[in-house]
């Protein structure tokens, strides 16, 4: 069995959706697909249920995913008893700016597969991390969508941030499925001035003349989820893999506020940690 096509099928699984599972590794989608389907083929049996839209795990796929995560994980104790002095680390860097509940389940998915490393990450400024990136004290960072000098870096996508509306259970608006921008019209508003697309939302509230009622001005998006979920007021934050306690999150049904983020490294580190985590 290939243990490259059960890379591509925990990917899968994970992602659930081939462009996005396949951009990880990376390798292009038919590459990818290919693999998927040899992996079925070998085991005669169809691992996900396919549609247009979604891609989904079979009750077989269901029974594969932790023997495959196993099998993984066992392969990588094999490798790195053979790896004699080499620096188990995985050293990460996060704007810090950015949600860390979007990254967290993606770390602990790797380390169900690379249990032999340890992560460690550090939060810091855009400038700061590119410093810390040359100079070999990381690995790789996690930093917004831009352009980079192909000549010494490398890059994937990582992942997005979406802004929706965020209010407690307790307010009225948590019934609705979606809404317009309009709907927070002299509600009381924490705004976020940390955030990257804090202009680009002031400049279409002011384009559409809403005018919300500011109460508080938050760094960082635990505090605007802390002051929501207590009905202090509503915002417009981002939404991630994890349930946040009290808070019902409403996606905009007449605006979108997205951000892509990038994985970045450099093209001389030769770190196994950082490959291993470049191919997850």
């Amino acid at each position: 069995m290939n243990l490259q096509f059960l890379k591509y099928f925990v990917l899968l699984a994970e992602h659930k959706n081939f462009t996005r599972a396949a951009e990880k590794i990376p390798v292009v989608q038919s590459t990818f697909s290919a693999g998927i389907k040899k992996l079925e083929e070998s085991l005669d049996v169809n691992l996900f249920h396919r549609d247009k839209r979604n891609v989904r795990l079979s009750p077989e796929g269901q029974r594969m995913l932790p023997l495959a995560k196993k099998m993984l994980a066992q392969w990588h104790e094999i490798e790195n008893e053979f790896a004699d002095g080499e620096n188990r680390l995985l050293r990460l860097g996060l704007l810090d700016n950015i949600v860390i509940e979007a990254v967290v389940p993606m770390f602990r998915n790797y380390q169900e597969i690379y249990g032999q490393y340890q992560v460690k990450m550090v939060e810091s400024t855009l400038v700061e991390l590119f410093q810390k990136l040359d100079q070999e004290e990381l690995d790789g960072i996690f930093i917004e969508k831009q352009d980079i000098d192909e000549e010494f870096y490398a890059a994937r996508p990582a992942f997005s941030e979406r802004l929706d509306i965020a209010v407690s259970h307790q307010n009225p608006l948590a019934a609705a499925s979606s809404l317009p921008l309009e709907a927070l019209e002299g509600m009381p508003f924490i705004e976020r001035t940390n955030c990257p697309l804090f202009e680009e939302v002031t400049a279409q509230m002011k384009a559409k003349k809403i005018k919300v009622n500011p109460v508080f001005q938050a760094q960082n998006n635990d505090t605007v989820t802390s002051l929501v979920s207590a009905g202090v007021g509503v915002s417009l934050a981002a939404q991630t893999n994890n349930m946040i306690s009290g808070i019902k999150f409403i996606p905009l049904s007449d605006a979108l506020f997205v951000r892509e983020l990038i994985f970045v490294w450099k093209k001389s580190n030769k770190s196994r940690a950082l490959k291993s985590f470049i191919s997850f």
